[in-house]
């Protein structure tokens, strides 16, 4: 497609572009129409240089859909669904590291996520993204027989990453909770799900959440989930976005999985994440 009202320009082969001169606050129909387009073609959006309020994102993400509430962190005062993903500088855990795709474990997950950079670290903290679903166009015809007859059933427990409450307990600067309540929130969904804008098939299983195939036991899922995470993240399929203060990242969690890399020890790095559109995988 073309792009007349904003500048975009690709930042790999696989997915994601960098989206400049547009004012997110002053959309018009026709250049939120192009943003929707890029979104759907490039699935992760780094939107550069905006000033957004707390409404301002809120506007905003309803555009994509209804805001998704998040269980484990406390929103902000007056916005219930935007909470702040903080790392101060004496912390060496970060929030949201390690390859997924946004609550999964819920029954209708968010079609999109939001994540705006009040401060950002001198260098490092980038977020990794795979497309899952150039992911699925690259496996055999039997393997994708085999996948399409599988469903997951994806906890929040976090089980293979030492458990949620420990996880959470090492990150101080945010507002957590109900950690101790993470395995009562499962759900079961298509392994392959297919996006209802595009038709196109994608994965949707991940080591963090996923931790069996229904009908089958743990053990003998879990060498093909470690095995689609493994091929999920192959080079090809990834993008990096670098924060800056002031960019909005937007990303397609029906196609996509991201890791926030932490490699920014000592420095402070503060963010605003609002999920949107709850939608019922199929």
């Amino acid at each position: 497609m073309s792009y007349d009202r904003i500048e975009v320009t690709p930042l790999a082969g696989a997915l994601g572009a960098e989206i400049r001169g547009v004012d997110l606050r002053r959309l018009d129909n026709q250049t939120w129409s192009e943003v929707h387009e890029a979104f759907l073609e490039f699935h992760v959006l780094a939107i550069r240089d905006q000033e957004l309020s707390p409404d301002d994102i809120m506007t905003t993400g309803r555009r994509f859909g209804e805001p998704n509430f998040y269980p484990f962190v406390t929103g902000m005062d007056g916005y219930p669904y935007i909470f702040e993903v903080i790392k101060e500088p004496s912390e060496t855990r970060n929030f949201g590291g390690g390859w997924h795709s946004d609550t999964t474990y819920l029954p209708q997950p968010p079609l999109a996520t939001l994540l705006y950079a009040l401060e950002t670290p001198a260098r490092g903290g980038d977020t990794l993204y795979c497309n899952t679903a150039a992911a699925y166009d690259a496996l055999s015809d039997t393997m994708k027989d085999l996948l399409g007859r599988l469903k997951g059933v994806n906890s929040a427990g976090l089980k293979h990453s030492g458990g949620r409450s420990a996880h959470h307990a090492a990150i101080g600067g945010m507002k957590i909770q109900g950690a101790d309540t993470a395995d009562s929130y499962e759900a079961v969904h298509p392994v392959v799900r297919t996006c209802p804008d595009t038709g196109r098939k994608s994965l949707y299983v991940s080591r963090a959440h996923t931790i069996r195939f229904e009908g089958m036991t743990e053990d003998e899922s879990r060498p093909l989930i470690e095995w689609l995470q493994a091929h999920q993240i192959r080079p090809e399929f990834t993008c990096r976005v670098h924060w800056e203060p002031g960019t909005l990242t937007v990303w397609d969690n029906r196609c996509t999985q991201h890791n926030a890399v932490n490699d920014y020890n000592g420095q402070r790095r503060v963010m605003r994440r609002l999920t949107v559109g709850p939608q019922t995988p199929i």
